[in-house]
């Protein structure tokens, strides 16, 4: 019987079954994942050991950079996922509209209560918002946006109030850490912590609005069934393991117990499915 004739094109191109693909992309991939989780886990361990606000240090200075230094693996995954033009559009439109929105929260009471910010966060948008909210909430966004992504797929409705929803939960567990640390205040108080219900209803609604505005940007991209990738929730699950472990430290077990719920279903998103 003849044989077809055998190239060593042919012979290159037949892929050995445990031979893994894109070699180097996984390489990145892994490395990528591993930095993320060894930070995760330091700043777990600086949160409850370490981070404390009544020192000498240069409070707006240091956080500041801080929160530059958090939000910026969310900021690098979303570029690469949605590409720099609607990237940077979505970062600067989701960076701007909810200064103005937390503007008019400081004036009106609506939607999040009558609060106020400390007077050691440094320099204040329209004199009412410190600059550094422009970059600590969208992180946050980002993070949920991705995790309801996973978790209800991307449909537009379940998908906007899974993420909205999944921003409250952040909300419940990283507000009181916030509080504790001085960062804000509601001089009426409340039930959770010091915090009204008001401002958990009021992140529902600013968080279904702009959770929209991302859906409608990244629509091609979801349009294809795939999940968000993780890594656009990168700085969330920094984010959260900062402030989890500091309400370990303080003792405020509820909203330790919801960031940890928060924290371990991250890091199962980072550690099992980073390129999905």
């Amino acid at each position: 019987m003849a044989h077809p004739p055998c190239s060593g094109q042919g012979i290159l191109a037949r892929r050995h079954p445990f031979m893994p693909r894109e070699t180097p992309l996984r390489v990145i991939r892994v490395t990528r994942t591993a930095v993320l989780i060894a930070s995760a886990l330091a700043l777990f361990i600086a949160g409850y050991s370490v981070v404390r606000f009544d020192t000498g240090l240069d409070i707006p200075l240091v956080s500041g950079l801080f929160i530059l230094a958090l939000a910026l693996p969310s900021y690098l995954a979303l570029l690469r996922w949605l590409g720099p033009a609607p990237g940077l559009f979505l970062l600067v439109a989701l960076s701007v509209l909810p200064v103005i929105v937390e503007a008019l929260a400081i004036v009106t009471g609506v939607p999040y209560g009558e609060f106020s910010y400390s007077p050691d966060l440094g320099y204040r948008v329209f004199s009412l918002v410190p600059w550094t909210m422009a970059f600590a909430y969208l992180p946050m966004l980002l993070g949920s946006f991705t995790a309801a992504s996973h978790l209800v797929g991307n449909a537009p409705l379940r998908l906007i109030a899974g993420s909205a929803a999944f921003l409250v939960l952040v909300d419940l567990a990283v507000d009181p850490a916030l509080v504790h640390a001085g960062f804000w205040e509601w001089p009426g108080g409340g039930l959770y912590y010091g915090i009204p219900a008001a401002n958990f209803f009021g992140w529902f609604l600013t968080g279904a609005l702009y959770s929209g505005i991302l859906y409608r940007i990244a629509q091609g991209r979801l349009s294809t069934g795939s999940p968000v990738p993780a890594a656009v929730a990168g700085s969330l699950l920094l984010i959260l393991s900062l402030w989890t472990g500091y309400l370990l430290w303080v003792g405020f077990l509820l909203p330790f117990f919801i960031g940890l719920v928060l924290l371990l279903a991250l890091l199962y998103l980072t550690a099992m499915r980073p390129g999905a």
